[in-house]
C-alpha cells in the first residue's frame, strides 16, 4: 500500500475522499483500505512528460493505468462497505483519456440493473454520462453530453478530460473539464445496493459483467459529500486550465442570442427581460427537456446573460437556481430595480412532500424574493414563501409570474399575481410600502382563463400591461394603475410560437420584447424584437437592427415580375429573403389571395398568403387580422434560421412561425388571377 504525503492533499480536495486510486498500483491512497481487485492485465505507466505535469497540477502522480480488452478494476463494497452511500451527498472524480476516441463501454458503475442501480458513470459512441439512483426520483437521475461540445473542438473525444459528477442534495450536476455540462434534479436520498463497484467494467447481476474501457485512466476519488465550484476548478487544472464556460455558453465568440437555444438537452423558456445602467439582462427559464425535468414539475432555473450592444453576449451565472428538493421549479417573475438594490420576485412550484423553508408544505405556486447589488449575483430572501393567497377568502390557487411595479404618485409599490379567484381566472392584486410586507387588495383582470405571466412598463406618457394568453396582448392605462383598455389597433405582440412575451427598456428609448418558440409543448429558441411606440400611444414591432444575422452575397435577385407563377429552387437552409410587393390600392376588396411557398415537404405545404380583401395574412400557421393593404405596396422581410421563419411586414408588424422538418428549400409564387401583383425586387442571402 502506498501512503501519500499530507501536503498533496492539502493543495488539493483529495484529502477527505473516501477512496482515491492514484493507478500507481491498486492501492487507495488515503489509507482508508479501498483496494482495488485486479482484473486481467492493466498496465501501470508512466505518462509522458506534459501529460504528467497535467496529471500532478490537479493531485496526481504522472502515472495512469491503461486498459484495454477484458481489463478491470473491482472495488467490492468498499472497506466497512464505505463505497455504498446513503445521505444525499456524493462527489465522484475521474480524470481520463481514450487516444482513439473511440468511446462505447463503462467507465465507473456501481450497477445491478436500472431498478437497482446506485451509481454509473459511462460513456456512448458519441457522448460521456452518468446516472445515480436514489429513493424518490421517478427514474435515474442522468447527465450527459456529446463529445462534440467539448474542447478543444474537433478532438474532444481524444484528448484527456477531468470529469467530476457532484450531488447535493438538491441535483446532480456533471463537469467536464470544469464546466457544467449538464444537470439532474434529485429526490430523496441515494439508492443503495449490494454491487460491487467496478472501473471499466459494470456488473448487471452475479458474474453478468461487460467490461471493454480502452484507454488510460490518471486517477480517481470518491467523497461523501458535495465539492465546491472552487475545489471542481482545482481538479480541472485551474482556472487557467479549466472550462470556465457558463453551462449556456456555447463558447462560439461573437454568437447572437437570435434564434438561440442552449447547448445540450437545454431550452429557452419564459424569457424575463431587464435593463440597467447601459446593461440589458436577457433572463430566461432553462428549461431541459420540453418540462419534463423533475418528474414533469420543470425544474427550472432562471438563467441570465447580458450585453450592452445586443451584438456581444456574457453568460452569467444563474440568478435562481434549485437549491432544494422543494422546488419543483422556478417559475417565471420579473427584476424589480429600487434604491440601488435588484429584486427578483418569483414564484416556486412546490413539490407537495417536501418542506419550505419555512418547514410547511405546499402544492401549487408561490411567490417568493431574492435580492442582488450588481444585477447578477442574487440571494433568496425569507420568509419563503413570501406570499401565500388565501383560500378562504376566494383564491382557489396559489399565486405565480408576480410582477411588481411602483405608483410615482404616491410611492406605493404593486404587484400583481397570476391566480384564480372565485372560479375565474385573474391578477391578485398585492400592495407594500416596503416590498417585503405585502397586503391583499381586489383582483384585477378577473374573468376567463388564467391571464398569464404580466408584464408591466411605462413608455412615454402611456403604461402598458401586457396580458399573457398564449400570445401577448397588450392594454393601455393612463395611469399605473388602470383602467385598462384594449387599443382598437391590432393587440397582439410576438403573434406565432414565441410565447410569453416580456418587454425590457433599451437605450435612447427604445424597447425590446423576447419570447421564445414553442416546441414540443415548452422551450425552444429565444426570439427578440423591437417594439415601436407611435403617437397614439398603440404599438408595432419590427426586428432589432443590431440582432439582424449576418449575410452571404446573394443567390437570388430578381426584380419587376408578374407575381403569378414563379419558382425559385435551391434556397439555403438559413436565409433572409428581402421582397417588395405592389398591387392597385383601389383594387383591394376585388383581389385573389397570393401566395409564397417557403416550405414544403410530403405531407403539407408551409406559405406565406395575403388575402387583401380580407385584411389577413398568414405565416404558416400564424394569422394577423387588420393588416394594411392601403398603400398598395408591401415590404417583407423574412429571416429562416433555426428552423424558425422571422417575418417583418414594413417595419411596423411581425409574425413568426415554425419550419417542420425535412424541407425542400424552393420558393413557389402562386396566384389565381393575372397582373394583379407585380414582385418589385425580390432577394435572397444566405446567411453566415
Amino acid at each position: 500500500m502506498v501512503f501519500w504525503p499530507l501536503s498533496v492533499y492539502c493543495q488539493t480536495p483529495l484529502g477527505d475522499a473516501v477512496a482515491v486510486w492514484h493507478m500507481k498500483d491498486a492501492a487507495d491512497s488515503t489509507g482508508h483500505g479501498n483496494v482495488l481487485a485486479i482484473k486481467g492485465k492493466p498496465e501501470f505507466i508512466p505518462l509522458l512528460a506534459k501529460d504528467a505535469a497535467e496529471s500532478r497540477l490537479r493531485g496526481g502522480d504522472g502515472i495512469a493505468a491503461k486498459l484495454s480488452a477484458g481489463d478491470y478494476f473491482s472495488a467490492g463494497q468498499g472497506a466497512n462497505d464505505s463505497l455504498n452511500f446513503s445521505g444525499q451527498a456524493l462527489s465522484i472524480c475521474i480524470r481520463l483519456q481514450v487516444p482513439s476516441g473511440k468511446w462505447d463501454f463503462p467507465i465507473l458503475a456501481k450497477h445491478g440493473g436500472h431498478d437497482n442501480l446506485a451509481y454509473n458513470v459511462y460513456s456512448s459512441a458519441d457522448r460521456i454520462g452518468c446516472e445515480f439512483g436514489t429513493t424518490k426520483n421517478r427514474n435515474l437521475m442522468a447527465a450527459s453530453v456529446p463529445f462534440a461540445e467539448l474542447l478543444p473542438a474537433g478532438e474532444g473525444a481524444a484528448t484527456w478530460h477531468d470529469v467530476v459528477c457532484r450531488i447535493d442534495g438538491a441535483k446532480l450536476e456533471m463537469f467536464v473539464d470544469g464546466r457544467c455540462v449538464d444537470e439532474e434534479f434529485m429526490m430523496g436520498d441515494l439508492r443503495q445496493n449490494n454491487q460491487s463497484l467496478l472501473i471499466g467494467a459494470e456488473s448487471y447481476s452475479e458474474g453478468n459483467i461487460k467490461s471493454g474501457f480502452d484507454g488510460l485512466i490518471d486517477h480517481i476519488a470518491i467523497w461523501d459529500r458535495a465539492l465546491s465550484e472552487d475545489e471542481i476548478i482545482v481538479l480541472s487544472g485551474g482556472r487557467k486550465k479549466a472550462d470556465l464556460r457558463e453551462r449556456t455558453d456555447r463558447g462560439i465568440a461573437g454568437e447572437s442570442l437570435q434564434y438561440w437555444r442552449p447547448p445540450n438537452n437545454y431550452y429557452v423558456g419564459d424569457c424575463l427581460p431587464y435593463y440597467q445602467d447601459g446593461v440589458f439582462h436577457f433572463a430566461y427559464l432553462l428549461d431541459k427537456g420540453h418540462h419534463g425535468a423533475k418528474g414533469g414539475f420543470g425544474a427550472h432555473q432562471w438563467a441570465q446573460a447580458t450585453s450592452t450592444d445586443l451584438k456581444n453576449w456574457t453568460h452569467q451565472p444563474f440568478i435562481l437556481p434549485i437549491t432544494d428538493q422543494w422546488e419543483g421549479s422556478i417559475c417565471t417573475g420579473s427584476v424589480f430595480y429600487h434604491d440601488d438594490v435588484y429584486y427578483a420576485f418569483y414564484a416556486t412550484r412546490a413539490i407537495p412532500d417536501c418542506p419550505a423553508p419555512d418547514g410547511k408544505k405546499y402544492s401549487g405556486e408561490y411567490v417568493g424574493y431574492a435580492t442582488s447589488m450588481d444585477g447578477i449575483h442574487f440571494t433568496k430572501q425569507t420568509p419563503n414563501p413570501l406570499v401565500v393567497l388565501p383560500h378562504d377568502q376566494g383564491y382557489s390557487r396559489a399565486g405565480r409570474d408576480p410582477v411588481v411595479f411602483q405608483d410615482e404618485r404616491d410611492g406605493l409599490f404593486h404587484m400583481y399575481i397570476t391566480s384564480n379567484y372565485k372560479g375565474s381566472g385573474c391578477w391578485a392584486h398585492l400592495t407594500s410600502k416596503d416590498l417585503k410586507k405585502w397586503d391583499l387588495q381586489l383582483p384585477v383582470l378577473s374573468g376567463g382563463g388564467d391571464p398569464e405571466c404580466p408584464d408591466w412598463f411605462k413608455w412615454g406618457d402611456t403604461y402598458y400591461l401586457i396580458i399573457n394568453w398564449g400570445n401577448g396582448y397588450y392594454r393601455t392605462a393612463k395611469t399605473p394603475v388602470g383602467p385598462w383598455e384594449k387599443p382598437e389597433t391590432p393587440d397582439i405582440l410576438m403573434p406565432g410560437p414565441p410565447r410569453v412575451p416580456k418587454t425590457a427598456a433599451y437605450h435612447d428609448g427604445r424597447r425590446i420584447i423576447c419570447g421564445w418558440t414553442n416546441e414540443n409543448g415548452f422551450g425552444g429558441h429565444a426570439v427578440f424584437h423591437e417594439l415601436i411606440r407611435y403617437e397614439d400611444g398603440t404599438l408595432g414591432e419590427k426586428f432589432v437592427p443590431e440582432m439582424i444575422p449576418e449575410m452571404e452575397k446573394p443567390v437570388l435577385e430578381v426584380q419587376n415580375i408578374g407575381a403569378k407563377e414563379n419558382e425559385f429552387a435551391g434556397l439555403p437552409e438559413n436565409y433572409r429573403l428581402q421582397m417588395t410587393i405592389t398591387f392597385d390600392a383601389k383594387k383591394i376588396n376585388q383581389l385573389a389571395p397570393w401566395e409564397m411557398i417557403y416550405h414544403r415537404d410530403a405531407s403539407n405545404k408551409v406559405k406565406l398568403r395575403l388575402n387583401p380583401a380580407e385584411k389577413t395574412l398568414f405565416l404558416g400557421p400564424t394569422k394577423l387580422t387588420q393588416v394594411d393593404f392601403s398603400n398598395g405596396t408591401m415590404t417583407f422581410d423574412m429571416i429562416v434560421k433555426n428552423g424558425i421563419v422571422d417575418l417583418c411586414i414594413d417595419d411596423k408588424r411581425t409574425a413568426t412561425a415554425l419550419i417542420p422538418a425535412f424541407p425542400v428549400r424552393e420558393l413557389i409564387m402562386e396566384n389565381k388571377s393575372t397582373g394583379e401583383y407585380t414582385i418589385k425586387s425580390l432577394v435572397v442571402s444566405p446567411l453566415k
